[in-house]
């Protein structure tokens, strides 16, 4: 093995610095990705958050998913809109109040200026 690995990448630490428990399955924003809390982190603590996979997300009530749509996560939320967003990955399959997305995968759409 390249004496360089250092692991899969199929995790990552997290750091709950906020004012209350982050939840087993709640989306978590690091930088430029998104991760899936492994296990319940109660605040100060660590834990660590899957960065590849497909995960059910709830969604705004509005936004409706097709399969390899961009989604973005707000507070926890999936969002079709970027607005206020980060970007989560792409939409696996659609439901009434959760859109399977598969977290991390492709790149952000690029973003367009409108009125040019």
């Amino acid at each position: 093995m390249a004496k360089n690995f250092v692991q899969n990448g199929n995790t990552i630490l997290l750091l709950n610095a906020g004012s209350a428990a982050i939840a087993s399955g709640s989306a978590v924003v690091i930088g430029n990705i998104v991760a899936i809390a492994i296990t319940d982190i109660a605040v100060q603590d660590t834990g660590d958050g899957f960065t590849e996979g497909v995960f059910q997300l709830p969604k705004a009530s509005a936004d409706v998913f097709t399969p390899g749509a961009a989604v973005y996560v707000s507070d926890g939320t999936a969002q079709a809109s970027a607005d206020g967003g980060v970007y989560a990955g792409i939409a696996w399959e659609d439901g009434t109040t959760v859109v399977n997305v598969k977290i991390n995968a492709g790149a952000a759409p690029a973003v367009t200026e409108s009125g040019s």
